[in-house]
């Protein structure tokens, strides 16, 4: 089994802009995010791309439609593929002097709930390339924890928006091919 995926976070929302903890939030592109998002569809117009995976989240969605559109091609959304949230990112935009402990969901599970739903991702699309469009939080601990597999030194991923990561599924073992491929932004 060879499965291509192409991973990329959702494009810009005024949350991003005024440095604010999205998490479960369903927070929409603002403007210059729909432009983002042209952009993609435009880099991504001359490949050959058999399927499209979001978040359940607005931004993520929002941020596949125009490449969808123009290639006739469903999303579907996976919940799986969600950012992580904490009560302390939650609760520290309503009360930001009061201190919170607990998590809701640790990174660990974060990248556990993330690497299955690449997985089966990756087992129900052999030999085909498929476009997930997900959040930054979640892409970066998925990536690290492919890279942290690997017997090379390396310096830790640090994603950039909108960058394209090219990833290859061979025997459910997840390699990355070419990281934050991000020139069609510029």
């Amino acid at each position: 089994m060879t499965t291509q995926l192409i991973l990329v976070s959702h494009a810009l929302t005024q949350w991003n802009i005024e440095g604010r903890i999205q998490g479960h939030t369903d927070v929409p592109l603002n403007h210059e995010g729909k432009n983002m998002a042209q952009c993609l569809a435009k880099r991504l117009a001359k490949e050959t791309i058999h399927g499209i995976y979001t978040s359940d989240l607005k931004r993520a969605y929002q941020t596949a439609e125009p490449f969808a559109e123009q290639k006739a091609l469903e999303i579907i959304q996976e919940i799986r593929l969600r950012e992580g949230r904490s009560i302390n990112q939650e609760r520290s935009s309503i009360y930001p002097t009061l201190p919170f402990y607990k998590e809701v969901e640790t990174q660990t599970d974060l990248c556990l709930r993330v690497t299955a739903a690449l997985s089966d991702i990756a087992k129900r699309h052999n030999n085909q390339t498929i476009l997930v469009v997900s959040h930054g939080g979640s892409i970066e601990f998925f990536i690290n924890h492919i890279l942290e597999k690997t017997k090379e030194p390396i310096i830790k991923y640090q994603g950039i928006r909108m960058a394209l990561n090219w990833l290859e599924y061979k025997k459910e073992q997840a390699f990355c091919i070419k990281l934050n491929e991000d020139d069609f932004l510029k």
